[in-house]
């Protein structure tokens, strides 16, 4: 099979500010959804949502979020191109709610990946990858790939979990608890076992432990890369051999929190690799083979991007501060941190300070600066501790003041991370992709306009689409969509499309169960 086909879905937070005060978010998530219906859509057979005419799906899934699942794409340009055509739906959505009646409600969108308030939410960026191979193979080769994509796939932020400020690479690696798993809202795997084709003599590879992006090069590297192991894996090169990790999970912790790129992985038999040898052996396989019949026609394109991208890596993080999600913010926080009279190489020190006080207080947060009095002060209920720490800290030079520092300010670095997320003009990235401050685009990943009406060109999406957009304003109709059909009982009438390749409309009549 030399054609491919991705998707991708897209989980979005939503919330709104009345003045001073939170809106209802289930409300605003109700209106966006009642809003989404006057765009030209079918029911989806399957839940409240719908499915739109480029072959999108649109819906409100678990934990009250928008989930936007782009079409079938049959290359990393489409992927990239359809997930901002959601950002883009989501977007005129939002501009719809303001002129609407809740005109005291500002409703705002955001492609983040963890709360930060303490409800230990997290939002995530799903892949899908059609393929033909037996399920069970893949998690071998996988998992060093999933595991050390994260120094170019990463979205970058704060680890969730810390009370004080620890950047990562990856904020959604600390949900991440198992390196192999069935489950998606809880103890979720590296590898994700779920296996739901929704069609007809292929398998479908779920991952689940990416991020929500805002570089297109990130995003067009991402898709594409796994796409190709996944293909390789199909022909029965086995690039997982010798890469893999003695401990996925402690792999997956030290990348995320390793800002140099540099720091070892064990790996069996070897003395180990970093995250970038560990890349640099899964491109070295794709270029290898990348003019095979088994590949798909886009390889060369992708393995040249990839390889580029993994030379600049190893020039270190400046190398892509205006690039990966990841290493922008890691320029832009550090900056706020000294504008803010904070040494920002000691908040890591300070974030192992305040996590071990927790511990011995037994509370679950710092309440900003205040925390510090608790610790501090004559009635504190750790003397002994409180006591050698502050001596540990002189012999450092410093004091209880720069944490408190720290402390006051933590909510405005976490403020700051949320915003980045934030779709529209007043999104972070938004602003400093306007300014002129990024080179994160693709070429090809264009037309998203063109993108949020019409379908991919390949595949069963065209027909999709072709399908809603030709029924979606019939009055007397009680049509409704699936990924593998579109049916109308009333009709009698069926379109399979079972076949993810299908080339044309196959009608058929009868009920489709």
């Amino acid at each position: 099979m030399a054609e491919r086909l991705m998707g991708v879905e897209t989980e979005y937070a939503i919330n709104g500010m009345c003045g001073q005060d939170s809106a209802d978010r289930a409300a605003i998530v109700s209106s966006l959804l009642d809003l989404a219906r006057a765009l030209p859509n079918v029911r989806d057979a399957t839940s409240s949502g719908m499915f739109l005419e480029n072959g999108a799906r649109l819906y409100l899934d678990t934990g009250l979020h928008v989930e936007y699942a782009t079409p079938e794409c049959p290359n990393p340009w489409d992927a990239a191109r359809y997930v901002e055509a959601g950002h883009r739906t989501m977007l005129r959505l939002l501009e719809d709610f303001a002129r609407g009646p809740a005109r005291g409600v500002e409703a705002g969108c955001f492609r983040v990946n963890v709360d930060y308030c303490g409800s230990g939410a997290t939002w995530g960026c799903h892949e899908s990858y059609l393929h033909k191979v037996d399920p069970s193979l893949l998690a071998y080769h996988l998992i060093p790939h999933l595991v050390s994509r994260i120094i170019y796939s990463g979205a970058g932020g704060f680890e969730p979990f810390s009370a004080g400020l620890r950047f990562t690479l990856s904020p959604r690696a600390a949900h991440i608890q198992q390196a192999v798993s069935s489950e998606s809202t809880r103890a979720r795997g590296i590898f994700h076992t779920k296996d739901e084709p929704l069609c007809s003599d292929y398998h479908r590879l779920h991952v689940l432990c990416g991020e929500n992006l805002a570089s297109q090069r990130a995003m067009f590297v991402k898709f594409g890369a796994t796409c190709l192991v996944v293909a390789m894996v199909e022909a029965g090169l086995e690039p997982g051999l010798g890469v893999q990790l003695a401990s996925p999970l402690e792999a997956l912790r030290t990348v995320a929190s390793d800002l140099t790129l540099r720091q070892p992985l064990r790996v069996e038999r070897s003395a180990g690799m970093t995250a970038l040898a560990i890349q640099k052996h899964y491109l070295a396989l794709a270029e290898a083979h990348q003019h095979d019949p088994f590949m798909p026609p886009w390889a060369p394109a992708l393995t040249a991007e990839w390889r580029r991208l993994l030379e600049r890596l190893e020039e270190g993080p400046a190398a892509v501060d205006r690039v990966l999600d990841w290493a922008i913010k890691l320029s832009l926080y550090s900056s706020h941190a000294g504008r803010y009279g904070l040494n920002w190489d000691r908040l890591p020190f300070w974030a192992e300070v305040t996590d071990r006080l927790l511990e011995r207080l037994e509370i679950p947060a710092p309440d900003g600066p205040t925390f510090l009095d608790q610790v501090t002060g004559p009635n504190t209920p750790i003397p002994e501790k409180a006591a050698n720490l502050a001596k540990l800290l002189r012999a450092k030079g410093l004091d209880w003041e720069e944490l408190r520092r720290v402390l006051a300010e933590r909510a405005n670095f976490l403020a700051l991370d949320v915003r980045f997320g934030q779709l529209g003009a007043q999104g972070v990235f938004s602003q400093l992709d306007e300014a002129g401050l990024l080179d994160h685009r693709v070429p090809g990943v264009d037309n998203i306009e063109h993108a949020m009406e019409n379908p991919p060109a390949l595949g069963r999406a065209r027909w999709r689409g072709a399908v809603v957009k030709r029924v979606a304003g019939e009055i007397d109709g009680d049509w409704k969509c699936g990924w593998d059909r579109i049916f109308s009982r009333k009709h009698g009438r069926l379109c399979d499309l079972s076949d993810p390749f299908a080339t044309r409309e196959f009608w058929r009549p009868g009920p489709p169960f």
